[in-house]
């Protein structure tokens, strides 16, 4: 009995000194990566929406009752189709008047005018033609001095009528008279063509707020139009990555309804500004081939790429250490040894590694770890 008990008492001795000796000796196991060259591709991932067409907002210029509406929610319009009609009958008499006032000028004053202005022409040369004989007849003594005064008199009174023809006949052919009766219609013709309401662009209807019989006001909404515009992608990445983000670059994105559909999209726009409140700047991305199940509005996630790499060596961010003056730590002979490195690109969970390490060396990625411990590998796979 005595050497069963010594027995099992000097195996239990030999299993703990088995177990604690290595630890001991060689150190604790950490978690650690052997560095090997691969193809690395940089991507960013950000959150962000479906842009919605933009909306129009179309309205009545003057007040009026509608006689017709001809379209409704739900419906694709055109550029310059007619979308409400209003009551137009004090409008279109309007117009008359001013057409007949045009009519009035073109028609009886202007020739009245050239009429007078012939007339006055007229009496200023019989008057002219008059003086000079009685000048003639005053030399041979035939006629008194005061007829040729009165005959002077003739001419300057129908010189007088000449310029005063003239000066008419200008302002009802060039002046005032038509310019006032062409603006006469010209006004008209706008109330009119106000009393029609087409579309400004190609659209769908999004909402209407009229029915016929309904008066409206100057300014009041009556349809919300939908632009027919491709959707696109708004993404808001923090300014750090401003850098990394051009036009051009290509992405894949999902709607978070549909998480396992992904589709292309490409950077069409990236904005010149931060915005200052939330230190992000705004992205938009054209979609190639819009998805049947896109909707505005939707959530969706954005990868972007944005740099790619040949045979490099890349380390996940937690390996790095001391952000100013970037290190990590490498396994040498058993031990932690703290080696700088030069970064390169900088991705969301790995960093490329331009100088400091080497194929083959064994970085650990244990926080706990410190320069000079004892230690052994617990190798990870790399990414």
């Amino acid at each position: 009995m005595r050497r069963t008990i010594l027995l099992c008492t000097i195996i239990c001795l030999l299993l703990l000194l088995g177990f604690y000796t290595p630890r001991a000796v060689w150190g604790p196991r950490v978690d650690a990566l052997e560095l090997r060259p691969r193809d690395l591709t940089q991507t960013l991932v950000v959150n962000g929406r479906v842009l919605a067409p933009r909306l129009v907002q179309i309205g009545a210029q003057q007040t009026g009752v509608v006689t017709r509406r001809l379209v409704k929610e739900g419906d694709t319009v055109q550029e310059g189709q007619l979308l409400l009609e209003l009551e137009s009958a004090e409008t279109r008499a309007g117009l008359d008047q001013a057409l007949a006032g045009l009519s009035l000028v073109r028609e009886v004053e202007q020739p009245m005018t050239r009429s007078n202005l012939a007339q006055a022409e007229s009496t200023l040369k019989l008057a002219a033609w008059l003086h000079e004989r009685n000048e003639s007849l005053v030399k041979e003594g035939i006629l008194p001095q005061s007829q040729l005064e009165d005959s002077r008199k003739a001419v300057d009174i129908a010189r007088a009528a000449l310029i005063s023809s003239q000066a008419q006949s200008r302002s009802s052919s060039f002046g005032s008279s038509l310019k006032l009766a062409e603006a006469n219609v010209a006004l008209a013709k706008a109330k009119l063509a106000q009393t029609r309401i087409y579309s400004p662009a190609k659209g769908v209807v999004l909402t209407r707020s009229v029915e016929t019989g309904d008066q409206v006001q100057p300014g009041k909404q009556l349809f919300t139009l939908a632009l027919n515009e491709p959707l696109q992608l708004l993404i808001q990445p923090d300014e750090k990555n401003l850098s990394q983000l051009q036009k051009g670059q290509v992405a894949q994105a999902s709607a978070d309804a549909f998480p396992e559909r992904h589709f292309p999209a490409r950077v069409c726009y990236v904005a010149p500004g931060v915005d200052a409140t939330r230190g992000t700047v705004d992205v938009k991305l054209e979609i190639p081939t819009i998805p049947d199940f896109l909707r505005p509005d939707m959530t969706v996630s954005v990868e972007i790429r944005y740099g790619q790499s040949k045979n490099a060596l890349a380390l996940p961010l937690q390996a790095l250490r001391d952000s100013s003056r970037p290190y990590v730590l490498v396994l040498r002979a058993g031990r932690a040894v703290k080696v700088p490195v030069k970064l390169g690109q900088r991705g969301e969970r790995e960093v490329e590694i331009n100088e400091g390490l080497r194929s083959g060396d064994i970085v650990i990625l244990s926080p706990t770890t410190r320069e000079g411990d004892r230690c052994r590998p617990r190798l990870k796979a790399s990414p």
